[in-house]
């Protein structure tokens, strides 16, 4: 059944304002298809959560996030929260931020006006969530050399998509130093020693263009592991070509599984993130887990 009535959450510094500018776009098109909507904008981190659990609470039928990758974070961890042990509600995404990996893996339209129409048309697809502590992620979590990065991209909010992240790589790389991590998948152990990075990846491509985990895919009921060992400055820069093409799996350093759940231990202090969201800054003890099908998308 099509949807009627759709809560908009637009995060206005999106794509360098152009989560502002897609709002007047997103009233006109679902006014004229007849749905009834009501448009709401972020203020603050965290913000796009905080209300989307209150409209899935209200009784809103659908919520639509407009922005980017954290946009979309955020109004999946609102939604699962209001979920409980249930499915969430539909959610709908227009893609206006710098990487938009979710709803590329997901397929939604990267035109506003193809994905507005999506949304309108779509029944709603079952797709896997990850936990990970008491956040959820629907792209990925890394551990690591992309956590660090993670960090460094928020401080970098000039540039955009991939130049974002390869400027936030270059710094980190200065006094990169990789901690020992004890990683174990499904109660085995699969890796222990420093590594440079460990990354659990629901979808395939992180960052705005690395296929850190190419393979994985957001329905398949398992997440993809990636491990991999430490390596020096030299070596991350040969490495980082492939894993842009997703061509590094093979490589004698790294450690590919597919998993339910994961635990990563260390002596040092891990930053970790999701999907590009800093969560930890020191972390010690990291619980990832996959949830199959409970959250439902339209596209």
């Amino acid at each position: 059944m099509p949807i009627d009535r759709c809560y908009v959450i637009v995060n206005p510094t999106a794509g360098r304002g152009a989560g502002a500018r897609v709002r007047a776009r997103i009233v006109q098109d679902m006014e004229r298809a007849g749905a009834r909507v009501h448009v709401v904008e972020t203020e603050r981190r965290g913000h796009a959560a905080e209300l989307a659990e209150a409209a899935a609470r209200d009784g809103w039928p659908a919520v639509v996030a407009a922005g980017g990758d954290g946009t979309v974070h955020e109004t999946v961890n609102g939604l699962m929260r209001a979920a409980g042990y249930g499915q969430s509600i539909p959610l709908g995404i227009v893609p206006v931020g710098s990487g938009n990996d979710f709803a590329q893996l997901a397929g939604v339209p990267r035109d506003a006006g193809r994905a507005l129409a999506r949304i309108l048309a779509a029944e709603p697809r079952a797709v896997d969530v990850g936990r990970v502590g008491d956040r959820w992620f629907t792209n990925g979590v890394g551990i690591g050399l992309d956590a660090r990065v993670a960090i460094e991209v928020d401080r970098k909010r000039r540039l955009r998509g991939l130049a974002m992240y390869l400027a936030a790589l270059a710094t980190v790389l200065r006094s990169w130093r990789p901690a020992r991590m004890r990683v174990e998948a499904d109660g085995e152990v699969v890796a222990d020693g420093p590594m440079t990075l460990v990354t659990v990846g629901n979808g395939g491509r992180h960052g705005g263009g690395f296929w850190i985990c190419p393979d994985a895919r957001i329905d398949d009921g398992v997440l993809d592991l990636c491990a991999c060992d430490a390596l020096g400055t030299l070596g991350i820069l040969g490495f980082l070509p492939r894993v842009m093409r997703g061509s590094h799996t093979g490589a004698k350093c790294v450690h590919m599984h597919r998993v339910r759940r994961l635990r990563v231990t260390s002596d040092d202090p891990l930053p970790v993130h999701a999907d590009g969201e800093i969560i930890a800054r020191d972390a010690h003890e990291v619980d990832i887990e996959v949830a199959p099908g409970r959250l439902r998308v339209l596209a």
